[in-house]
């Protein structure tokens, strides 16, 4: 009981696995942390896992052209801002198919 008092004084909500020997720590979702995510968010209609590794869509007739690197990127920022620990480059590069589902659940917690 101790630990979770301790952990809620620091503002560390629940574990999630990533992949194999990586897992994190997301932090408690307060007021100003879930509209820094928003803000990061607004207008990024396309889940984490659909953005990965893909390359910009020039514009055509019936929708504007999508940014799929800066997609991607934004999702990295949010990660880093809502993960204790942050996640670095190699981390991500590590994460595997249910740590990719976890981090697209992590998301929709903040929005």
């Amino acid at each position: 009981m101790e630990d979770k008092s301790m952990d809620q004084t620091l503002n560390i909500g629940s574990e999630i696995g990533l992949a194999e020997g990586l897992t994190k720590h997301v932090k408690i979702g307060s007021i100003g942390l879930i509209r820094k995510v928003r803000q990061l968010m607004k207008g990024k209609e396309y889940s984490f896992s659909y953005s990965i590794g893909r390359d910009k869509w020039p514009a055509k007739d019936d929708r504007p052209e999508i940014d799929w690197p800066e997609i991607e990127a934004s999702y990295k920022e949010v990660f880093n801002l809502i993960l204790d620990e942050g996640l670095t480059e190699d981390e991500y590069e590590r994460v595997d198919e249910k740590g990719i589902k976890e981090l697209d659940d992590l998301i929709n917690r903040f929005l």
